[in-house]
């Protein structure tokens, strides 16, 4: 079983990052096969069957992926070749059935790709205290859970770590806000209806060790392995995959300023 990751071409260190979580959480990191912009298909074993997507974090998502100007005195950090990669999976996730887990800047773009828009700058936005860039593993503030079903591993309210200053503003047609913050901020999306596993969350699990963050882990992978055994048996209508098929990344753009 094989999953797709997706980073920055300026984030290499998100492969022992999250590549220590995953093992914390009981997978095998060989089973992450991580792919970034500037990813040459050959790269990738030809003919791997994937089992599922990991969004990892990474920059600011350019604003006219939903229809917005940048905010004038925003400073804002794109790259545009990481959007494109990533929506471009989503897209073939969704065609495929794929689980997929996002995280942080992962969150972002899931909600855009569905149609969501985003807070360009939560300071600005008078929601401030939620990029805490050191340590890593700094437990910020709360989130409650709103139902759903893929964070049931977790408690009702827990901690989790923030280093983001963007977040969803208005949510995707298809989702679902499934954990919040004490000042409103949505922490957590998941697809509405259906059996696929989607979740999003905006706080960093790969820095955490508590149960609660390597249950995020061990959801995704647990619904990976079923997607992966089950891949060939008919559910239903769909639509019709043709197999493994070459990835295509697009070339690399210099991204000035990645949010860590």
């Amino acid at each position: 079983m094989k999953i797709l990751v997706t980073r920055s071409d300026r984030r290499p260190f998100e492969v022992d990052r999250f590549g220590a979580a995953w093992r914390r959480a009981g997978g095998d990191p060989a089973e992450l096969v991580f792919v970034a912009p500037s990813t040459k298909p050959e790269e990738v074993p030809a003919g791997t069957a994937f089992a599922g997507l990991l969004l990892t974090g990474g920059p600011d998502v350019e604003p006219a992926r939903y229809g917005a100007e940048p905010e004038a005195g925003v400073e804002l950090h794109t790259d545009p070749a990481r959007d494109t990669l990533d929506l471009a999976l989503l897209s073939r996730a969704e065609r495929q059935r794929w689980p997929v887990l996002a995280v942080c800047y992962g969150v972002q773009i899931f909600n855009v790709f569905h149609g969501g828009t985003l807070v360009q700058d939560l300071d600005r936005a008078g929601r401030g205290g939620h990029r805490v860039p050191e340590p890593k593993d700094h437990l910020a503030h709360t989130v409650k859970r709103r139902g759903g079903r893929w964070l049931a591993g977790c408690p009702d309210e827990f901690w989790v770590n923030s280093r983001h200053h963007q977040a969803i503003e208005y949510l995707g047609e298809a989702l679902d806000p499934v954990a919040v913050a004490p000042d409103g901020v949505i922490e957590a999306v998941e697809l509405r209806g259906g059996d696929r596993f989607a979740l999003g969350v905006q706080w960093h699990p790969e820095n955490l060790t508590q149960p609660e963050h390597l249950a995020v882990f061990r959801a995704f992978r647990s619904a990976c392995v079923a997607a992966f055994g089950t891949r060939d048996v008919p559910s239903g209508p769909r639509t019709p995959d043709p197999g493994p098929r070459p990835l295509r990344f697009g070339t690399r753009t210099p991204d000035p300023g990645a949010l860590s």
